[in-house]
C-alpha cells in the first residue's frame, strides 16, 4: 500500500510541476504577443538553454523543452518586442503569477465539486498545494537572484514588478536614453545617462546604465567614478564585478582584475563573461594553457560567444597549435564578423606563418575597426619593421 501510495505521489509530482511551469510561462508570453504583436519564446525547464531540448513552434510563440524532467530548472519568458511599455510590461509579469493562482481556484473547484476518483481527487489537491506555492513563490518580492543561463542575472515576478513600478516614476529621459542604448547610441545615450544622474535620480539601475555606457564607449575614468558611488549606495552582484574587472584590466591592473573577476564567478558560476574576461587576463599574461580551460567552460554556457572562441584561438596559436587556433578564429568570424580582436589575432596568426604582410593588412583592419585594440600599435610597429628591414 505504501508503495503504490509514493508511486502515485511519484507520477503527481512528475506531472503537477512541469505542467504549473507551462501554465506560468504561458501566462507571460500569450499577453506579451497580444499586446505586441512581437514573437516571445518561453524555455521549460531551463532559464535560457537550449542545450538537450526539443524546439515547438505555434505562430508568433517559440517553446524550448528540456528533455530531462529531473534535471528541469523553472521555466522563462522572453518577449522579441523592443521599447515596450512600462504598463504592458507590469500586465504580462503580472500574468504569470495569476496564470498559477487560476490553475489553483480551477483545481480547488474540481477537488470538491465532483466526486473524484482517489488518484484524481489527490492529483487536483497537490496542484491546488503546489499553484498556490507557484503563486506565492512568484509574487513576493525575493531578495534572491536568479542565473540565466547566458551568465546574466534575473528576478523573480514580485521583485520585477517592484522596480517596474519604481521605473514609473522615472522622467522620459531615462528611457529615452533606454532607447538611444537599444540603437547603438551609446555616446548619446551616456550623455542622457549623466544629467539623469547629476540631477539626482542616483538608484542602482540609472548608475548601471550609465556605467554600461561608459564602458561601450571606452570611457573607463567615468565608469569608475560611477562605481566608486554605486559600491557606496548599493550591492554589487555578479555582472557588476565582471565589469568593474574589465576596467581594471584596461588599466593593467590584472591582479586586482582576476580578483574582482573570481568574486563574480563566486556571486554567479555560470557568468560566461567573467570566465571569458579572466581567461583574456591570463593570455596578457601568457598563461595560455590556463587561459583555454576558462574559455572552454565559457563555451560551454553559450556555444554562442564570439570573444571565447576568438580569444581560445589566440592561445592555441601562442601554443604553437595554430590550425587549431584558426578553426576558433573562423567559428568567432561566423558569429561576429566586425570584431576588432578577430582581425588582430588572424594577423598573429599569419605572423605566426611567416607571412608578414598579410599580417601588417589584418593589423591595419583591426585598428581601423577598433583604435584601442590591445598592442595592436605595438604589432603593427613589429611587423612593419620586419617589412623594412627584409626591404634592405
Amino acid at each position: 500500500m505504501k508503495t503504490q501510495l509514493m508511486a502515485e505521489l511519484l507520477a503527481i509530482l512528475l506531472i503537477s510541476r512541469p505542467l504549473l511551469t507551462v501554465f506560468h510561462e504561458l501566462g507571460h508570453a500569450i499577453p506579451a504577443i497580444l499586446m505586441t504583436r512581437e514573437r516571445a519564446t518561453i524555455f521549460l525547464g531551463s532559464y535560457g538553454d537550449t542545450d538537450k531540448s526539443f524546439r515547438l513552434a505555434f505562430g508568433k510563440l517559440e517553446i524550448w523543452i528540456k528533455y530531462n524532467l529531473f534535471k528541469w530548472k523553472g521555466g522563462l519568458c522572453v518577449p522579441h518586442a523592443s521599447n515596450i511599455s512600462i504598463n504592458k510590461k507590469i500586465i504580462y509579469t503580472l500574468t504569470g503569477p495569476l496564470a498559477s493562482l487560476l490553475i489553483a481556484i480551477i483545481s480547488c473547484y474540481i477537488a470538491f465539486a465532483y466526486k473524484l476518483k482517489d488518484f484524481l481527487s489527490f492529483l487536483f489537491l497537490v496542484f491546488l498545494l503546489l499553484s498556490i506555492f507557484d503563486f506565492l513563490k512568484n509574487i513576493i518580492p525575493s531578495n534572491q537572484s536568479i542565473m540565466l543561463h547566458d551568465g546574466k542575472i534575473g528576478h523573480n515576478d514580485g521583485t520585477s514588478l517592484v522596480r517596474l513600478f519604481r521605473h514609473k516614476k522615472y522622467p522620459k529621459q531615462y528611457f529615452d536614453a533606454i532607447a538611444l542604448y537599444n540603437n547603438k547610441q551609446y555616446t548619446e545615450a551616456a550623455s542622457v545617462f549623466d544629467t539623469i544622474l547629476s540631477s539626482g535620480l542616483k538608484d542602482q539601475d540609472t548608475y548601471r546604465w550609465a556605467i554600461y555606457c561608459h564602458l561601450l564607449i571606452k570611457n573607463y575614468r567615468k565608469a569608475k567614478n560611477y562605481f566608486d558611488e554605486f559600491r557606496k549606495r548599493f550591492q554589487m552582484n555578479s555582472e557588476d564585478y565582471s565589469n568593474l574587472g574589465l576596467i581594471y584590466s584596461h588599466y593593467e591592473n590584472h591582479e586586482k582584475a582576476m580578483k574582482l573577476y573570481g568574486i563574480s564567478l563566486k556571486l554567479n558560476p555560470m557568468n560566461s563573461y567573467s570566465l571569458n574576461n579572466q581567461g583574456y587576463t591570463l593570455n596578457i599574461l601568457e598563461k595560455y594553457e590556463e587561459a583555454i580551460t576558462f574559455f572552454d567552460r565559457a563555451l560551454e554556457i553559450d556555444k554562442s560567444f564570439a570573444y571565447s572562441y576568438n580569444n581560445r584561438g589566440f592561445s592555441k596559436i601562442k601554443l604553437g597549435r595554430i590550425e587549431e587556433g584558426l578553426h576558433d578564429l573562423n567559428q568567432s568570424f561566423e558569429l561576429d564578423p566586425y570584431n576588432p580582436y578577430y582581425f588582430r589575432n588572424l594577423g598573429i596568426y599569419y605572423q605566426e606563418r611567416g607571412e608578414y604582410q598579410k599580417a601588417l593588412e589584418l593589423f591595419l583592419k583591426s585598428k581601423s575597426l577598433d583604435n584601442y585594440t590591445h598592442d595592436i600599435d605595438t604589432l603593427i610597429a613589429e611587423v612593419k619593421k620586419y617589412l623594412s628591414q627584409k626591404a634592405y
